[in-house]
């Protein structure tokens, strides 16, 4: 798969391209962004020097959230969206924040059902 642009265009062609895939590649993607969130986003986005550091730096408890998170949208190709606010001078105070709608729940047979969406929003705040 090409990289895409970290931007809110380039993760809904990201999200397009995988839900084209086969149900046991798209699971091996799901399985590898809940692996390694920081990795796979390296691996799967073209990243500007500053997101790339940024993404470097983010908390691992927080990385293996993202990366769950995603792992689950991923699986029942739920609706991924990025909101990105707009970018001040000194952007030190930057705030990545997950919301998500999911709803996760195991059938009568024990199978996994999720409905929802999961929006990632760039904040910068002062």
């Amino acid at each position: 798969m090409p990289l895409q642009p970290f931007t809110p265009a380039g993760v809904t062609a990201k999200t397009t391209e995988l839900y084209a895939l086969s149900t046991s590649l798209l699971n091996a993607q799901a399985d590898l962004v809940e692996a390694d969130f920081k990795d796979w986003i390296k691996d799967n986005f073209s990243l500007t020097a500053a997101q790339t550091t940024y993404v470097t730096g983010i908390n691992d408890h927080a990385a293996k959230y993202f990366g769950t998170q995603c792992s689950v949208a991923f699986r029942a190709k739920l609706t991924i969206t990025l909101s990105v606010g707009v970018e001040p001078i000194d952007p030190s105070n930057k705030w990545v924040v997950s919301q998500d709608s999911l709803i996760t729940s195991t059938n009568s047979s024990g199978a996994l059902e999720t409905i929802g969406s999961l929006t990632f929003k760039v904040e910068y705040r002062s």
